[in-house]
C-alpha cells in the first residue's frame, strides 16, 4: 500500500504451492466461491459474469463484475462504484503464474477506496490496517487454524478431498445400516435429512422407493448430493437446499420422518434445531440423530476434548434436547456396529469406535 504517493491503495497477497496453475486454479475458485456463499454472495465463473447478493432483496453492498475470466491464468473482478464514491472503482486481480514445477498466485487490490473525507490517506491506511491487516493477524492464531480446521472436514465440509470423502464417507455408513433399519423406509414416506452432507445416505434412502430432501450449510457438500442423485432430482422425488439446522428451509408438517448422522456434535443450539425437525414432521413422524458418545474423547474420531471442538454428550442430556424440542417416546439405543463396519471395510484399527460404549441412536417421535 502506498499512502504517502497520493496514488490510490494497493495490497498484494502472494503464495506458492507445488502443482502446476492448470490444478491450482480449480480448487483456488472452488474455495473461493463457497466462502462468498457462505457469506451470502454468489459470483458467476464465466466471462461477464456477476458478484451478487444471495438474497432477493437489493445487496447491501450493490455488485460487482467479473470484467476478466481467463482461467486458469487471470480473474479481474471490479466494484461498481457507489453514487458517493470517489475516484476509480475498486478492483481485485486473482493471477496464477507457473513457476517452476509449481504455481505462483498473485492476488492484487487496486482502485479507489471511494473515501471522501480528509485527510483521506490516513483513512485509507486505517481502513488497510482495520480491514486487512488485523483480521489477517488474527486468522493465523494457532486455536483459530484448528478451529478452520474442523470447520473445513467436520462442520461446514468443502473442497475436493473433502468432496470426495463424504461421496461415500466409510465411517459414516455403519450409522446408515442402522438408521435405514430403523426407519424401515416405506414408499409413502418423505424423509428429511439434516446434514446431508455428500448425500450417501440419501441415495441408498430413495432406493426404497420413498421420496426425501436434504439441507446443509456447506455448498460443496450440496454439489456432491447433487451429482449422487441427479436422477431422483430431475424426477422430483429429491429436493436439496442450503439452509441452517436451525432455520430449515421447508413448511410445517412437510416430513413424516427425519434424520441427522454425525450432526449433533456440531450444532451450536441442538434444541432450536430439533424444535425446527419436531415444526416440519407430520404428528406421528420419526426422528433418529446418530451421535458419538463422551468416550469417543481422545480417539481419532473426535480428538481431545476443548472449547470450539466437537461437544459430545451423555445420553440423559441428548434425551433432554429431544423433549425440550416436542418429542416423545424418547429412547436411545447402543447398538453394537462393529459386524457393520467390518463389513462395509472400515479398517480394522478403528473398528473398536464402532462398538457400543462409543455411540448411540437417538430416537423419538412428533405425538
Amino acid at each position: 500500500m502506498s499512502p504517502s504517493t497520493g496514488r490510490a491503495p494497493v495490497v498484494q497477497i502472494r503464495a506458492h504451492v507445488s502443482a502446476p496453475p492448470s490444478e491450482v486454479f480449480p480448487v483456488l475458485w472452488g474455495e473461493f466461491s463457497s466462502s462468498l456463499l457462505q457469506r451470502g454472495w454468489l459470483i458467476d465463473g464465466e466471462p461477464g459474469g456477476k458478484l451478487r447478493s444471495a438474497e432477493k432483496r437489493s445487496p447491501k453492498w450493490g455488485s460487482a463484475d467479473v470484467k476478466r475470466w481467463d482461467p486458469p491464468h487471470e480473474v479481474e473482478i471490479v466494484w461498481k462504484q457507489d453514487a458517493a464514491g470517489a475516484g476509480p472503482p475498486p478492483r481485485l486481480v486473482l493471477r496464477c503464474g507457473a513457476e517452476g514445477s509449481g504455481t505462483t498466485i498473485l492476488v492484487e487490490h487496486s482502485g479507489g477506496t471511494g473515501l471522501r473525507r480528509e485527510p483521506r490517506e490516513e483513512q485509507e491506511l486505517g481502513w488497510w490496517t482495520n480491514e486487512v491487516l488485523a483480521p489477517l493477524l488474527l486468522s493465523i492464531a494457532p486455536a483459530r487454524l484448528i478451529e478452520w480446521a474442523d470447520d473445513r472436514w467436520g462442520r461446514r465440509p468443502s473442497g475436493p478431498s473433502s468432496s470426495a470423502f463424504y461421496k461415500e464417507p466409510i465411517y459414516h455408513l455403519p450409522g446408515f445400516h442402522a438408521i435405514l433399519e430403523g426407519l424401515a423406509l416405506r414408499k409413502d414416506d418423505v424423509l428429511l435429512e439434516v446434514g446431508c452432507g455428500g448425500g450417501s445416505l440419501l441415495k441408498r434412502a430413495l432406493a426404497t422407493g420413498c421420496s426425501a430432501a436434504g439441507v446443509d450449510h456447506s455448498a460443496d457438500m450440496l454439489k456432491v448430493a447433487s451429482r449422487q442423485n441427479a436422477r431422483a432430482l430431475a424426477a422430483g422425488h429429491l429436493q436439496l437446499r442450503y439452509g441452517d439446522a436451525a432455520a430449515l428451509p421447508f413448511p410445517s408438517e412437510r416430513f413424516t420422518c427425519a434424520a441427522m448422522s454425525g450432526v449433533l456434535p456440531w450444532l451450536p443450539d441442538p434444541v432450536s434445531a430439533f424444535r425446527e425437525v419436531f415444526r416440519t414432521l407430520r404428528p406421528g413422524g420419526r426422528f433418529v440423530v446418530w451421535t458419538g458418545s463422551p468416550k469417543m474423547y481422545g480417539t481419532p474420531a473426535a480428538g481431545p476434548r476443548r472449547k470450539g471442538g466437537v461437544r459430545l454428550y451423555e445420553d440423559s442430556v441428548v434425551a433432554r434436547f429431544a423433549r425440550r424440542a416436542g418429542f416423545s417416546n424418547v429412547r436411545i439405543d447402543h447398538p453394537d456396529l462393529r459386524p457393520i463396519a467390518k463389513a462395509v471395510g472400515v479398517p480394522g484399527p478403528s473398528r473398536y469406535l464402532f462398538g457400543p460404549e462409543y455411540g448411540g441412536f437417538l430416537w423419538a417421535r412428533r405425538d
